[in-house]
């Protein structure tokens, strides 16, 4: 049995393009594909635009529920709509506590938090089944009374059986990382003005500890923030020790794993940070990468001692300390943190594999059939 084999006439409601982050987790990771009870709906321009397209496509195909991936607009409001005016109940899949991030963060404005705030609680009250993607988030909402959450992990895409190796040969000399040590991120280069923070801050800002190591850093992903981090790594004389390698194509993603000999996955030490898997843990641990994370939510809750680090609070700024000092372990032993990467395979099956996430997957539908 398939995602995709309910007996309901499912109407996925994707908060992205084709392409974008949960378009992935729809298709590659859960497994939904439009069919003649499934259909897939992906946003098309701006949110009206996007309405018009899906109150078109749902006369069309007369949806009994509604999956609805993420808390943005335009997807929770059309379910809030339909269920108002059609009966038509949904299931929210949410990774973030959004209000709670924007406020710490100050990625958004102040005067946009209400909003953001009274989407989500609408949101998780009006739904059916409130599905999340770590057990940290699940218990943090039982605890304030929503009893129909549960939890249905972040995945991966699996990697090729065989593994090219002249692409990535070649693509480490492209990129300029023959005959180094790389430690990478990949993620979204967003800025916090709140925090003065960026996704990467941490593992630049260890590199001068590590001048006499032959280390170099790597950052797949780009953002706003990016002219950020290129201006943190002048400041501190790193800048040749930095790579940005831009925005990767999802198929290609494997081939740039494949260079770090250390992957970094970084979450604050709070609400926000607790709650997150992050799609790149599990992704890291298929690639079968050693990893350096903080020691918070569910990296704490899959990942062997020795790949955790301690982090303080909202910013830690003695974390790049911390960071660089297990990064020269590693350059003393790199088989050995070899080894352990490889190990990270099985967790990751275990955790976020395909079977695992579509059983669970399965149950959630069934749960919400014909209701």
């Amino acid at each position: 049995m398939t995602p995709t084999s309910s007996p309901t006439r499912l109407a996925v409601l994707v908060n992205g393009s084709i392409g974008s982050i949960e378009w992935i987790r729809a298709t590659q990771h859960l497994g939904f594909t439009s069919n003649d009870s499934t259909l897939l709906l992906v946003r098309r321009g701006g949110s009206l635009s996007t309405w018009i397209s899906w109150i078109q496509e749902c006369q069309r195909f007369r949806p009994e529920l509604l999956y609805v991936i993420n808390t943005a607009s335009p997807g929770v409001p059309f379910a809030l709509w339909r269920k108002l005016v059609g009966n038509i109940p949904f299931v929210l899949d949410t990774g973030d506590l959004v209000f709670e991030m924007a406020r710490r963060s100050g990625i958004e404005p102040a005067a946009k938090w209400p909003i953001l705030w009274a989407g989500e609680q609408a949101g998780w009250h009006a739904c059916e089944t409130l599905v999340v993607r770590s057990e940290c988030f699940r218990q943090h909402l039982h605890e304030l009374g929503f009893h129909h959450a549960m939890t249905l992990p972040d995945g991966f895409a699996p990697p090729p059986e065989l593994t090219d190796r002249f692409a990535i040969q070649s693509l480490r000399r492209k990129l300029g990382l023959g005959g180094f040590l790389v430690a990478g991120v990949m993620g979204s280069l967003i800025h916090s003005p709140k925090l003065n923070l960026c996704y990467g801050w941490d593992l630049i800002s260890a590199l001068p500890m590590l001048t006499d190591l032959p280390f170099r850093a790597l950052i797949v992903g780009d953002g706003p923030g990016r002219p950020w981090l290129e201006k943190l790594a002048l400041r501190l004389s790193v800048q040749d020790r930095v790579v940005f390698a831009g925005r990767v194509p999802y198929a290609e993603l494997h081939h740039y794993l494949q260079l770090m000999d250390v992957a970094i996955s970084t979450q604050t030490n709070n609400l926000p940070g607790r709650v997150r898997t992050t799609g790149k843990l599990p992704e890291y641990m298929a690639a079968g990468r050693f990893i350096l994370a903080s020691k918070v939510g569910e990296a704490a809750r899959v990942l062997p001692e020795p790949m955790l680090i301690d982090y303080e609070g909202d910013v830690d700024l003695n974390y790049p300390k911390r960071l660089a000092e297990r990064l020269r372990g590693v350059a003393g032993d790199p088989e050995k943190a070899r080894v352990m990467g490889t190990s990270n395979r099985a967790l990751a099956e275990k955790h976020f594999g395909k079977e695992t996430l579509q059983s669970a997957l399965r149950g959630i539908l069934a749960r919400n059939a014909k209701r």
